[in-house]
């Protein structure tokens, strides 16, 4: 069936979009660094599916221009989405690890609640994850994690260093301190002992952006200089990258990072790090999987990656307003 000049158009408009879209996701190389543009994936993939129902319900071939780049692009949907499915428990040895950036606990009142504290306190006490690794962590307004008698904290630095840390159920038997440089962020590790096995657990917080997102994109207000600045803040979180590589090189023991990566899954920044490890929640979570509370868009920017060894029996996105980020957990268990 021939097309009219506007469906021509409109199919050049289609097919340029889903070459983008497989640009941005990583499934077709690409000359450039796409930074910022790589947190837009969600956007382009629903324009995508518009323009696939669009054609479908006038029953056009170019429909099926959609279902090819689904298909080149096929590995890389599923870190954008995942479909319930029924996963086979086969480890028995299993604990819990939340990551969690709690936003100071809501120090300077961003959220108006002043029982964030409590509340954070509590739903950790209904969720019982075994291990937890905290971003933003502020000692004095913590509340009391009773259940975990082992921690390695990291406090809130008179240089502007942002507080982080680690509580565990279980042992620590080393830990250790990730100094990034010229950055008011770091990253922390501990080596935990869990019935006679050892893993090191790594919290890290890359840079941040700094800016505030929703003004920026959505408003167009701080747009000045915008690109330069994120080029500038992922180069950073590279180097920052290459300063946890150069510890984790001497580790012996399986890993197992948390991270607030302040970049999205479709970013170099994640490829670097994920490399030889698998995504929690590309292994067992369902649906967008969203970290961030951030208008109009699903951003998923925290994330647990773990080294092979571990089967990840199951994972969890919650759906709290206690922080501008959202906890996640995952259950492993020894391979």
């Amino acid at each position: 069936m021939k097309l009219n000049f506007f469906e021509k158009l409109l199919l050049f408009i289609n097919a340029s979009l889903l070459i983008f879209q497989l640009m941005l996701m990583g499934s077709i190389p690409s000359f450039f660094e796409f930074s910022i543009l790589n947190l837009f994936v969600p956007a382009v993939v629903l324009v995508n599916i518009g323009f696939f129902l669009f054609w479908l319900l006038r029953t056009k071939w170019v429909f099926l221009l959609f279902m090819v780049a689904f298909l080149i692009g096929y590995a890389e949907w599923g870190l954008l989405y995942q479909f319930p499915r029924t996963v086979v428990h086969t480890s028995t040895n299993t604990f819990k690890v939340m990551t969690y950036n709690i936003r100071l606990f809501n120090r300077y009142d961003w959220i108006k609640n002043k029982d964030v504290p409590k509340s954070i306190q509590y739903f950790i006490s209904q969720e019982q994850p075994d291990i937890i690794c905290f971003q933003e962590y502020s000692k004095n307004e913590a509340p009391e994690f009773s259940s975990y008698p082992y921690s390695y904290i990291q406090p809130v630095q008179p240089n502007g260093k942002s507080g982080i840390a680690i509580l565990s159920k279980f042992p620590i038997t080393d830990n250790g301190y990730i100094n990034f440089d010229n950055s008011t962020n770091s990253g922390i590790y501990a080596d935990i002992e869990h019935r006679g096995k050892k893993a090191r657990v790594y919290n890290l917080h890359l840079e941040s952006l700094r800016i505030n997102l929703k003004d920026t994109l959505i408003t167009n207000r701080n747009s000045e200089g915008l690109q330069l600045k994120f080029n500038q803040v992922f180069k950073k979180q590279l180097e920052q990258i290459k300063q946890f590589e150069a510890v984790n090189i001497k580790n012996e023991l399986p890993s197992i990072i948390c991270t607030d990566l302040n970049n999205s899954q479709f970013s170099s920044i994640y490829r670097a790090l994920k490399q030889g490890r698998n995504d929690a929640f590309k292994e067992s979570g369902t649906g967008l999987g969203t970290t961030f509370n951030f208008s109009y868009f699903p951003l998923r920017i925290d994330f647990i990656l773990v080294d092979p060894v571990f089967k990840v029996n199951a994972f969890k996105s919650y759906d709290n307003n206690l922080s501008d980020h959202l906890p996640i957990m995952t259950t492993l268990g020894w391979e």
